[in-house]
């Protein structure tokens, strides 16, 4: 069983929302409220009122730019919505607030939380707190784990525990275990400009060379192709796919020539087209003495770097695609309730008209309790046990018991 509620509201409204959820689910294991606004200023208080009403019950207060559920979405107001449900077992986790290396340490969370079990990491991250390549390595310590989550608007994310302690960090999560992982997919809101192009040469997170060609040239040759189609500026991104593997498992060489531009093909993890499974970071600079681009440290020698434009007709295409992926692979199963991290640079802004995202959600999977944010950044699954930092992306967890 499970109940969601999202609502423009202020305190008392919000209590009185929270008791409505906590008669309705009386057996509850676990609990999420996003807050926007007011409340995500005042977090700390809004962990007061969840732990008064839902005392006993283990939840996370997760700070939003917007929040939304399947009536709707929120966006530049105060308000909540949330998510109570039963079944498994449900504890929150956080990191050390001065670890000394914040990768280590989530490592260690989790393993403590997780180990090798067959479970869920929701993890909501305070911006900056993770840095480029904090996800990797995650298998090695939660093999079985379901990793996802999304960046917070700005302060910490607050867990409350069953005993009611209150407990915050740079990463803030739920550990959820006894219960099916839920199947999860991502879209990022994006069209791809160029194919894949593997990364040749790098210096201090600037891009020189990859598909044999100058990174500033292979800029150009890409977005050239916008030319005067759009009537404002478009957002121009990179895109990062993992380098080349080849059929016997070990990873390819760069080859100086591109790979064919990709069509469209089933959706998958993070951005998909045809077998290439990639994530966007913003271009940050130009290095016009060596023609290279500041991408940062994910752009790694072998990588694959492609261009993309924030799009959407890309991104209502994208999520229609996962949201008709996640409901047919639980056919045979009995979907409990969804989450859903959206980033805040898509709804009203990028479609200009509200509710977009939640109407897909709603014509696909009607009545079903969704709740979800507007995030900073998103953390989406890549492949069991691993996760990437992604932008412009949208990401549903389906959760479901077997029927």
């Amino acid at each position: 069983m499970a109940r969601s509620f999202s609502a423009t509201c202020g305190p008392d409204g919000l209590l009185h929302h929270l008791a409505d959820l906590r008669s309705a689910v009386p057996s509850a294991s676990g609990g999420i409220v996003f807050v926007s606004g007011q409340l995500a200023q005042r977090a700390s208080g809004v962990a007061e009122l969840v732990r008064s009403t839902w005392r006993g019950i283990p939840a996370c207060i997760v700070p939003a730019a917007g929040v939304l559920s399947e009536r709707g979405e929120l966006e530049g107001d105060t308000g909540a919505s949330g998510v109570l449900w039963s079944g498994g077992r449900v504890a929150p986790f956080a990191l050390p607030e001065r670890a000394e290396d914040p990768n280590r340490a989530l490592r260690e969370t989790l393993a403590r939380a997780i180990g090798p079990r067959s479970a869920t990491a929701i993890l909501f991250a305070r911006p900056g707190a993770l840095a480029a390549g904090a996800l990797e390595g995650l298998a090695s310590c939660a093999p079985g784990a379901c990793v996802f989550g999304a960046g917070t608007a700005s302060s910490s994310a607050i867990g409350v525990t069953s005993q009611g302690e209150l407990i915050e960090g740079p990463v803030t999560g739920l550990a959820i275990t006894g219960f099916a992982p839920p199947i999860v997919d991502a879209s990022p809101a994006a069209r791809l400009l160029s194919g894949f192009h593997p990364v040749e040469e790098v210096s201090g997170g600037v891009v020189l060379r990859a598909g044999g060609r100058s990174a500033l040239e292979l800029f150009s040759a890409a977005t050239a192709t916008l030319g005067e189609q759009a009537s404002a500026q478009p957002l121009v991104l990179a895109a990062l796919a993992d380098p080349e593997v080849d059929p016997r498992g070990a990873a390819a060489e760069p080859r100086g020539a591109a790979a064919e531009p990709a069509t469209l093909g089933s959706v998958g993890s993070v951005g998909s087209v045809g077998s290439v499974r990639y994530v966007l970071r913003p271009i940050r600079g130009v290095d016009p003495s060596r023609r290279g681009l500041l991408l940062g440290d994910d752009a790694r020698p072998g990588a694959r770097l492609a261009f993309a434009v924030r799009d959407a007709t890309a991104a209502r295409a994208g999520l229609e695609g996962i949201a008709r992926h996640v409901s047919r692979s639980a056919l045979g199963s009995a979907p409990r309730f969804a989450l859903y991290l959206s980033c805040a640079g898509r709804g009203q802004g990028l479609y200009g008209a509200p509710d977009v995202e939640a109407r897909i959600l709603r014509q696909r999977f009607a009545d079903l309790p969704i709740a979800g944010m507007h995030s900073s950044f998103e953390i989406a699954p890549w492949a069991p046990g691993e996760a990437r930092l992604a932008l412009y992306t949208g990401v549903l967890a389906l959760f479901r018991a077997p029927s």
